[in-house]
This record gives C-alpha cells, sequence and structure tokens, in this order.
C-alpha cells in the first residue's frame, strides 16, 4: 500500500505500474515464468523471508531479545499478535476515544486543506506521471491523486505522537514480527475515491522478500463509503495457494493498474472468505503487508456519496537484501522525545530530533 519507485529485480514483484503508461508493460517473463510455478514461487519467497529475518535482520531481533521485558505481551496484545500471525491482519476496534481522534482529525484536515503535504509521497510522482506537486489545488489534488501525505506529521500534529507511538501497538507490532524493525515511518494519509479503483486500491501483496507491517489508526468511521481494507485471511504464509493468483501485468491483460483483479483473487480464495475491516474511527488496523489485500476499497466506485478516507499510517519492514533502511524517516521535537519511554525510542531510532 506504499507507493514505491517501480525496480528490475525481483524485489518489488507486485509494485504498481506508471499510471500514466498507456497500456500496462508485462513483467520480465523469467518473472512471469516463476510465478506462473506456485510451489517454486512459494519456496523462492520463503527463502528470501529467511535470510531478510535471520540474516539482513539480525541486529533488529537482537534488540527484540535483548529488550524482551519491554516487550512482554498482555494476553490482549499477544492474541492480535498471534491473528497477524495466523491470519494476516487484525483489528482492535475503537482503541483511541472519540475526542482523541477527532482533535487530531480537525488538526489533519486543515493541513490537507491548505496543503501542508508532502510533495513527494504520491503516486503520480513516485511513478513520474507528475515532476511536483506544487501548485495543484486541494480540489485538483483529489481529481486526480489517489493519495496526499502530510509533510512532518509529528512535527505539525504533536497531539499524534501518543497514538503514533502507542506502547500497546508497539508491542503487538514486535511480538510479530520478533524484531524490532529498522523501518518505523510515521504519516498521516489521505486518500480520495475515483471512478475506479486506483494502486492499492486493487488486489495486491506489499513485498515478497522481507516482511512489510502496516498499521492504519483510522481519523474517520470506516464503512462502504469511506473505504474499507480487504484482506484475504491466511494469505500471507507464501504456501502455494497464496502464490496461485496471477498479476494482470504477468497476464498480459489490461486493467487493475497490473495488480490482481477481483476474479483472479476470487478463483483461489471465495468471496465469502475476504475479510472487509468496516469500523469506527479510533480503531487500529494492522496487517502483514505480505498478504493479499486492497485497500481503500470503495464498494461502489465513482458513487457520489464516496468520501475520502483518513488515517495514521505506520509502516514497518524488515530489511531486504542490499537495502538499508536507516533513513531518518521521521522529524520530531527534541522536548516530544524526550517524553517518549525506553521502549518507544527504540522504534524512533530513525527520526530526526529538532531543537
Amino acid at each position: 500500500m506504499n507507493p514505491a519507485a517501480p525496480a528490475r529485480s525481483l524485489t518489488n514483484l507486485t509494485s504498481a505500474t506508471s499510471p500514466a503508461a498507456a497500456t500496462i508493460p508485462r513483467s520480465p517473463i523469467l518473472v512471469r515464468v516463476l510465478r506462473s510455478r506456485p510451489h517454486l514461487y512459494s519456496a523462492i519467497c520463503r527463502a528470501r523471508l529467511f535470510y531478510s529475518r535471520r540474516i539482513a535482520g539480525a541486529r533488529g531481533r537482537d534488540a527484540f531479545l535483548k529488550n524482551a521485558p519491554l516487550f512482554q505481551a498482555t494476553a490482549f496484545e499477544g492474541g492480535h499478535a498471534n491473528s497477524l500471525r495466523q491470519y494476516g491482519f487484525a483489528l482492535i476496534r475503537e482503541h483511541f476515544s472519540v475526542q482523541q481522534i477527532d482533535r487530531i482529525f480537525a488538526r489533519a484536515d486543515h493541513l490537507f486543506r491548505t496543503l501542508q503535504i508532502d510533495e513527494t509521497r504520491a503516486y503520480s510522482v513516485q511513478y513520474g506521471a507528475r515532476n511536483t506537486l506544487t501548485g495543484l489545488s486541494y480540489d485538483e489534488l483529489a481529481a486526480s491523486e489517489k493519495m496526499i501525505a502530510l509533510r512532518d506529521p509529528l512535527l505539525q500534529i504533536p497531539e499524534l505522537i501518543p497514538a503514533a507511538f502507542h506502547e500497546s501497538i508497539l508491542k503487538i507490532a514486535a511480538n510479530f514480527l520478533q524484531a524490532v524493525p529498522p523501518l518505523y515511518r510515521v504519516t498521516v494519509v489521505r486518500d480520495f475515491p475515483h471512478r475506479r479503483p486506483l494502486h492499492s486500491s486493487n488486489f495486491h501483496k506489499d513485498n515478497d522478500e522481507s516482511d512489510s507491517l502496516q498499521i492504519f489508526i483510522y481519523l474517520v468511521d470506516i464503512d462502504d463509503a469511506h473505504g474499507p481494507l480487504v484482506y484475504v485471511p491466511s494469505s500471507n504464509h507464501y504456501d502455494a495457494r497464496s502464490c496461485r493468483p496471477r498479476l494482470a501485468r504477468d497476464l498480459g491483460l489490461p486493467g487493475h493498474d497490473g495488480r490482481l483483479s477481483d476474479s483472479e483473487v476470487q478463483r483461489v480464495y471465495p468471496r465469502n472468505t475476504w475479510a472487509i475491516l468496516r469500523t469506527p474511527r479510533g480503531s487500529v488496523a494492522a496487517i502483514h503487508g505480505n498478504g493479499i489485500h486492497k485497500g481503500p476499497a470503495w464498494t461502489r466506485p465513482g458513487d457520489s456519496q464516496n468520501q475520502p478516507r483518513t488515517a495514521i499510517k505506520l509502516d514497518l519492514h524488515g530489511r531486504k537484501a542490499g537495502t538499508v533502511r536507516d533513513g531518518k524517516e521521521n522529524r520530531m521535537r527534541r522536548t516530544d522525545y524526550e517524553r517518549l519511554s525506553p521502549l518507544q525510542k527504540l522504534f524512533a531510532h530513525a527520526t530526526l530530533v529538532d531543537g
């Protein structure tokens, strides 16, 4: 669900292709051949995950083990970590108070509408359809962009820090990953509805070579008009079944931004088994991005009643082969950083402290 520049290797096998292209290019023939053999592709993915978790990610595992007392989970936290492990997703309903969430939303909404946004974090910029979002009005962004994100959310909305670094959420994430992830990025995102599903609103997997964990703290009620997340339970284990659905770009088919069509997923996983995460604001949805999912997924694309979805988004990723993820992903005031607990500071290692 993260926009990222396409790669030429197996690294981003499920990334979207540039929406500016007239047609979606087919995947390289070697990749298509591998993915047409689910048992073989499953074995390759499992080997790559083993390398990421046990070798490339050894430092993060050591940090988790050395700080084991900080990560001791309650039955509530352990249950949600197990849900992530077994089903690939966990939903904590109404975890934050409506008052806290509404305060954060009011501030975020004002910042979005006054264009205090990160001009690099948009699909059109990442994929080269645009060089910048500069000069576009809010209405123009809503009409053309799938997603926009605030610039420096921890500086602009310090009230969101207790939510973004909530210890129960961090414990659930760490106990699922069995590591302190090298990447912990906090963003506030707004996804806009369009006449057809765009980018991550089509089924996909985020990664096939390292763990990808995404956590959404919803700032609006999530119903059909606000685009719930849809997850295929237990599709995150890289068994042969989960590797059977074929990307549209692999099949040489137009549409779906090169990703998985609903019919292709339904061919392997019946529609009545999909989990549709409708939930009130203040709820937390965590997903293992290595499973098949899409979102926000508006039930009726193009319906005039559809509304944007606004959420705090937490990205946690394992370490890929040859990839360094130790860049400063967030900016935070020193006074706010100093108030963090020892557990929270383990996740703030990629934060640039100002002042």
